[in-house]
């Protein structure tokens, strides 16, 4: 007998498959996927943040008057804000709030712009004022105060209200002088 014809053909073995797949693909796997749920969430939080911030542009892109882009303001700082904070703000000390809540490099750049307006807007013909003075005040505050970068605990009711008093002593000083002006040169008599 033929040794050779005894032999059997060569069987191939089975295909070896992907699966199941080394622990390490796997812990990849899961490490982009939660890398990816990550950055939608940020993404989604991003442009609900800046939602309301580019709802007030526009509104006061519409607008001429102040008293209306005063409510703009007041409606986006409510939105943003605590209403404790906020709501019970009227005229200088919303000026003030509004100015605390700016980064420092904007903070007098908004105060010059915005001028007396916060006080005219309670005035009987500030419902006819137009100033672009008063907008870009605004536009200002809403661009680079929202949404608030700096925690709100920082930012406490005492450190506005000291401000509110450092202004008013400050402007009240000044309506002084200016009556003393005023009873002077009315007198005739120049001191």
């Amino acid at each position: 007998m033929d040794p050779l014809a005894q032999l059997s053909d060569i069987h191939l073995p089975n295909n070896v498959h992907n699966y199941p797949i080394a622990p390490g693909w796997w812990l990849i796997a899961v490490i982009v996927l939660a890398f990816m749920i990550y950055g939608v969430i940020k993404i989604r939080q991003y442009y609900s943040k800046r939602k309301v911030q580019k709802l007030a542009l526009k509104q006061l892109a519409a607008t001429t008057e102040i008293s209306t882009m005063v409510t703009i303001l007041k409606w986006a700082a409510l939105q943003y804000f605590p209403r404790e904070q906020v709501a019970h703000l009227t005229g200088e000390a919303f000026k003030v709030f509004l100015k605390s809540t700016l980064p420092v490099k904007h903070q007098s750049n908004f105060f010059e712009l915005s001028g007396e307006h916060f006080t005219s807007v309670y005035q009987n013909d500030s419902a006819s004022q137009i100033s672009s003075d008063f907008s870009s005040a605004a536009k200002l505050w809403l661009k680079y105060a929202l949404p608030p970068k700096q925690d709100l605990s920082k930012l406490s009711h005492s450190k506005i209200k000291d401000e509110y008093v450092s202004v008013q002593s400050v402007s009240s000083t000044e309506v002084e002088n200016e009556s003393v002006d005023i009873t002077t040169d009315k007198s005739g008599v120049k001191a």
